[in-house]
C-alpha cells in the first residue's frame, strides 16, 4: 500500500512537470512564464496659455504614444515651454512650437543625442486638433510639437505616411489656436518657404532675443501647465 501511494505521489510530480512544459518535435520544452503587462499610463490634461487669446486645452494620450506623451510631461514640468513662440502658423496646415526662449535651454534638450525620441507607432491619425512631434528623420523626436490645423493624415499633406504621431488632441480652445499670428506663415507659403520662415538654427542659438527682433508679431505661449 505504501509502495502504490508513493507510485501515485511520483507519477503526479511528473504529470505536474510535463504540465508546465510544451512538447515540440517530441522535445519537453519549458512554458514561458506568463508576464505581467504593465498598464498605460492614464491621461492628463494640459493648459497652454496663449497671450492675447486665452487658454488652450489639450487631453495627452500615453495609450496612443507612450514616449511621446512622456517626452511632453517632461517638457511642461521643466517649463521649457515658458515664454516661447508659435514660430511657424501655416493656415490650415499646421502650428508649430517648441524652441525655447533661452538658448541655454534648448542646448540642454536638442544638442544631446541622448535626447532624442525613438520611433513609435501611430495609434490615431493627424487630424484636425491632434499634435505631434515634429522630426527630421527617423529616431529625431526632441521638443518641436506641432497642432494639426486641418485633417493632415492623407492627401494633399499626407503626414501619417510620413511617420508624424499624434500623442495628444485639443479638447478646447481650437478656435484659438486659428487665430495665432500666421502672417509670417502666409508669406512661406506664397514664396515656397523662400521667405517668411524662422531660422530656426538661429532661434535655437539665439532665442527669443533672435524671434522678437526678426519676428514680433509671433504668438507668444506664455506657459504650458499640467492641470492633474
Amino acid at each position: 500500500m505504501a509502495k502504490a501511494v508513493l507510485l501515485l505521489a511520483t507519477a503526479s510530480r511528473a504529470l505536474q512537470q510535463i504540465d508546465r512544459r510544451r512538447v515540440l518535435g517530441g522535445a519537453l520544452l519549458p512554458v514561458a512564464p506568463t508576464l505581467a503587462v504593465a498598464a498605460a499610463p492614464e491621461p492628463f490634461t494640459a493648459s497652454i496659455a496663449l497671450e492675447g487669446l486665452g487658454d488652450v486645452e489639450v487631453e495627452v494620450r500615453p495609450d496612443w504614444a507612450p514616449l511621446a506623451s512622456e517626452r511632453f510631461r517632461e517638457l511642461v514640468d521643466a517649463r521649457f515651454f515658458d515664454d516661447s513662440r508659435l514660430f511657424r502658423v501655416l493656415p490650415g496646415y499646421v502650428a508649430q512650437f517648441g524652441i525655447a526662449g533661452e538658448p541655454a535651454v534648448n542646448k540642454e534638450w536638442l544638442l544631446p543625442k541622448e535626447k532624442r525620441l525613438l520611433d513609435e507607432p501611430r495609434a490615431t491619425t493627424n487630424a484636425r486638433g491632434t499634435l505631434s512631434f515634429a522630426s527630421g528623420g527617423k529616431n529625431t523626436r526632441t521638443t518641436q510639437i506641432y497642432v494639426n490645423l486641418g485633417d493632415n493624415g492623407g492627401l494633399p499633406n499626407m503626414l501619417d505616411a510620413q511617420g508624424f504621431v499624434p500623442f495628444a488632441r485639443v479638447t478646447r480652445g481650437m478656435d484659438l489656436v486659428d487665430k495665432a499670428y500666421s502672417g509670417y506663415g502666409l508669406v512661406e507659403s506664397l514664396t515656397g518657404g523662400l521667405g517668411g520662415s524662422v531660422n530656426q538654427g538661429k532661434a535655437i542659438y539665439y532665442g527669443n532675443a533672435y524671434l522678437d527682433e526678426a519676428y514680433p508679431k509671433l504668438t507668444r505661449i506664455s506657459s504650458i501647465k499640467r492641470a492633474n
